[in-house]
Parts: C-alpha cells; structure tokens; sequence
C-alpha cells in the first residue's frame, strides 16, 4: 500500500506565521526575515487569508518605488488573487499548482478561507525526492 501525502501531513509540524492588512511592508519584512521565510500570508481578524506578500513582490516594489514602500500598508500592496491549497490536496496537486501559476509559496486553507499553513515548493521537493529511488 502506499502512503499519499496530504497538504496537511506537509503543514502538521508547523504554525502559520502571518501579518495583518494594518502591518507595514517593513514590519512583513522583519518577520520573515527572523522566521527565514520567503512569503507572508496577509490574513483578517478571524484568521481568513486575504493577501500574500513575497520577497519577489517586495524587491519588485522597491525597484519601481524607492524605499518609502516600507512604510505602505501591506493592504496596499498585498496580491489579492491567491492560488490556495485544501488539506487534503495530494502532494501532486500541489507541486502542479506551484508549476502552473509560477510560485514558490501556497497556504493552506480551511473551507471557510482560514490559514492552517504555508507550505514551500522546498518543502514539496524534499518529500517528492525522499520518495524516489536512489542510484
């Protein structure tokens, strides 16, 4: 028998590190820096996603903005169209995801939209690679 990995088998060990639309770019900065992450998740005051901003954003933005962008409030910078995944989505299905729409960064969501986690197209890679032959 084999075992299918889940979105959720990938995100159990984890809390989900998150900011606040009210945050500052800065102050996302700041957080994934000492949590070493690459993406934040924006979520509202009953933990439903309603943004994300990565490092590709953020460089994006001081490129074209100069460094006043960090003090905007991620609201008014945050992408709005998320790609998502559900806990039970297949390991396949994720990485898919993360191939078809270009990104590095896919939280995991509940039914009613509620942060569970992120999971890293490393941390997909690893668990795809730990399952393959070695020569």
């Amino acid at each position: 028998m084999t075992l299918i990995l889940r979105a959720t088998d990938l995100i159990k060990d984890t809390k989900p590190i998150y900011a606040h639309p009210s945050e500052t770019v800065e102050t996302a900065i700041k957080r994934m820096a000492s949590h070493n992450i690459g993406s934040i998740p924006v979520v509202n005051e009953d933990m439903k996603i309603v943004g994300i901003i990565t490092e590709r954003d953020i460089v994006r933005l001081l490129a074209s903005k100069g460094p006043t962008i960090l003090q905007e409030k991620l609201e008014n910078v945050m992408t709005r169209k998320l790609i998502t995944a559900n806990p039970e989505d297949p390991i396949s299905a994720l990485a898919y995801k993360m191939i078809e729409h270009g990104i590095r960064h896919l939280p995991v969501v509940d039914q009613e939209g509620k942060l569970l986690g992120v999971i890293s197209i490393r941390k997909v890679l690893r668990h795809l690679i730990a399952g393959l032959e070695h020569p």
